[in-house]
């Protein structure tokens, strides 16, 4: 989760993680933009740049779901938001694993 108020920019951003294990490439990534109820709040779009998201390219499912954690707004579509990644993930690997005969 990230606090989507009024900073300069995010405390973790993606890129400063260093690349992703390879074990990490199948995990969603869900990232809940909080404060959302707060003037100045970032968008997704402004959140997706600071955090460089785009950057991970295809080689992760991911999500950015405008939230508020006071009023709780945001959190049912955030959950199902990562239910829908991980069974696409699921299906994705299913169909990665089957071999052509």
């Amino acid at each position: 989760m990230v606090s989507s108020g009024p900073l300069k920019a995010p405390r973790c951003p993606l890129r400063a993680l260093g690349p992703l294990s390879p074990v990490l490439n199948p995990v969603p990534i869900l990232v809940l933009a909080n404060k959302q109820d707060l003037p100045g709040a970032k968008d997704p779009q402004e959140i997706e740049r600071l955090l460089g998201i785009a950057e991970l390219g295809n080689t992760h499912l991911w999500h950015i779901q405008p939230a508020c954690a006071i009023t709780g707004e945001g959190l049912d579509e955030a959950l199902e938001n990562l239910y829908e990644m991980i069974h696409k993930q699921r299906r994705l690997s299913k169909t990665s694993k089957k071999k052509p005969r």
